[in-house]
C-alpha cells in the first residue's frame, strides 16, 4: 500500500454487505466511491500537466477506479516501451500523493456524505 493513503476501515465489508441487500446499492457504492476520489485525480492531473505540459496530454491524465475494499488514482497512460523521461514517474507520483495531500479533507467529507445519502436512498 503507499505510504500516502487515506484508509476507509470495513470498506470491504461494506460494499460485500452493500451487494447482498441490493445489487443496485452495490453500484450506487461504487459510483459515490468514485465521485469521492474524483478530485484527487483532477488535482494530480493539474499538477502533473504543469510539470509535464511539453509531453503529450495524455501521461497526465489520471484514471479512478475501484476495487473490493479500495479506490485508486492512477495515470491513464501505460507504459509502453520506454518512458520519454526517466523521472516521469517518481515525478507523477510525487505529484499524486501532493494532490491526495491537498484534497484529504474534500475526500473525507465526500466519503460522510455519500454514506448518508446511500442511507437515504436505502431508507435507514
Amino acid at each position: 500500500m503507499a505510504a500516502n493513503t487515506i484508509r476507509v476501515e470495513g470498506l470491504r465489508e461494506l460494499q460485500r454487505d452493500f451487494r447482498k441487500m441490493s445489487k443496485e446499492l452495490g453500484k450506487d457504492l461504487r459510483a459515490e466511491l468514485l465521485n469521492s476520489a474524483a478530485p484527487v485525480a483532477d488535482r494530480a492531473q493539474q499538477r502533473t500537466l504543469g510539470e509535464i505540459g511539453n509531453m503529450t496530454s495524455h501521461w497526465s491524465q489520471m484514471r479512478v477506479g475501484v476495487t473490493s475494499g479500495s479506490v485508486y488514482v492512477v495515470p491513464r497512460a501505460k507504459r509502453r516501451g520506454g518512458s520519454p523521461r526517466p523521472n516521469l514517474k517518481p515525478l507523477i507520483q510525487s505529484r499524486m500523493d501532493q494532490a491526495l495531500d491537498d484534497k484529504r479533507g474534500e475526500v473525507m467529507d465526500n466519503m460522510g456524505d455519500m454514506l448518508d445519502r446511500l442511507a437515504d436512498r436505502s431508507g435507514f
